[in-house]
């Protein structure tokens, strides 16, 4: 389990409520959408200000590491079955992860990151950490991994999207081989901006593994084209529609798994819940307070 600009004057920031920051939309009338400011049409088809925005709702181009708690959720979706909290809709798990970051702006106007991700499952209803989960489908009494994630090392091309380390995961997804594109609107000053991306991963024993997710990131217009920014505070999420987890042992049945994560970025990893950081001391001594170099 589991990246970033011409300068813009406030005026140009200020586009009134509902406006819809893509060329080709319409409103729901199907009339064409308000005319843009140039000088802002022009930015959101540049990649190389998309490459470098991404870099910093991801990270800090600064070069300082950040620390980012990540809970969520996963439900299945078992088609043709009842509703929650049934076999659709029904929360398998919770989970809480956090990830460490660095980034930088390199001279052809990549951004490359180092970050170490780690996750950890809780019971769905209990504050307890799922160290056994009760298959409701097949009758078994399986052992959950005791937490999911790693290093990870990777580059945003303004004119190839993202590039993973060699030597990792084989994976294809939308998101690689093109540039970012980004869908975004801004309503009352506020800018909401999306990624999407179908992936499909090669596991290491073979088996193939479709999964279609979802960025998306909430933050003031203005504080998003201050290029003084070397990071953007924002409200961000992932959501993700997968197949089933290898270790749920569902091959061959129908159905998955959403998952729903919601992130906060921290200055420092002391502020992370007292409940989580004991886990990461128990399990992945050290890692916590780790310090990322290139």
């Amino acid at each position: 389990m589991p990246g970033s600009a011409p300068a813009l004057t406030r005026r140009d920031c200020l586009l009134g409520s509902g406006l819809l920051l893509s060329s080709d939309m319409a409103t729901a009338r199907g009339t064409p959408a308000p005319a843009l400011s140039g000088a802002l049409e022009k930015a959101i088809g540049d990649p190389r200000f998309n490459t470098r925005l991404l870099g910093r709702l991801q990270g800090d181009l600064s070069g300082r590491q950040r620390w980012i708690y990540n809970p969520g959720f996963v439900f299945a979706t078992v088609p043709g079955q009842g509703l929650a909290p049934a076999d659709f809709g029904r929360l398998l798990c919770r989970v809480e992860g956090f990830t460490s970051r660095i980034s930088r702006a390199l001279a052809d106007g990549s951004i490359e990151e180092l970050s170490h991700s780690w996750m950890f499952y809780r019971h769905p209803e209990q504050e307890a950490w799922l160290d056994n989960f009760d298959n409701p489908w097949t009758g078994e009494r399986i052992e959950v991994p005791p937490y999911r994630g790693g290093p990870s090392h990777s580059w945003l091309r303004p004119t190839s999207g993202t590039e993973l380390e060699a030597g990792g995961a084989a994976v294809e997804s939308t998101a690689i081989g093109s540039p970012a594109k980004l869908s975004w609107r801004v309503i009352n000053g506020q800018a909401w901006v999306s990624r999407f991306a179908a992936s499909r991963i090669r596991t290491p024993t073979g088996a193939v593994r479709n999964e279609f997710s979802t960025d998306a990131w909430v933050c003031p217009l203005a504080e998003l084209l201050d290029e003084r920014r070397s990071h953007l505070p924002s409200i961000y999420s992932w959501t993700s529609q997968a197949e089933w987890p290898a270790w749920l042992r569902m091959e061959g049945r129908p159905g998955g798994v959403l998952w729903r994560i919601e992130s906060v970025v921290l200055e420092e990893p002391s502020q992370l819940p007292a409940a989580f950081a004991a886990r990461m001391h128990e399990l992945l001594p050290g890692k916590l307070e780790e310090r990322l170099e290139w």
